[in-house]
């Protein structure tokens, strides 16, 4: 985009977090099918699943409020900012990953 001279065309990042899609679920699936049968973690994944699932079912947002807001933010902003993320508290904890290199 920057090869392009005299056209003003922002570009934005629009992160959403773990919301409670189906999406997610279907790749958390697929990993453990992958497990029970060819992996070293035949015996294992079950108790791998239960802990995973804990977590995801813990973070993953049901309520889409938040990254509608941000998406309509970016739309609407005069001046685009580079990364819009939601929710905040998950947006949080990947820019502290970011920062040390997770």
């Amino acid at each position: 985009m920057k090869s392009l001279d005299g056209v003003n065309i922002q570009i934005a990042i629009i992160e959403p977090g773990a919301y409670a899609t189906g999406f997610n679920q279907e790749n958390f699936n697929k990993k453990f099918e992958w497990m029970q049968n060819k992996s070293y973690f035949k015996y294992k994944w079950q108790d791998i699943k239960n802990k995973e699932e804990k977590v995801f079912n813990f973070i993953e947002k049901k309520n889409f409020n938040s990254i509608v807001k941000q998406y309509i933010k970016a739309v609407e902003d005069k001046k685009l900012k580079h990364r819009y993320t939601a929710p905040k508290s998950q947006a949080f904890f990947i820019q502290l990953g970011r920062i040390f290199g997770m």
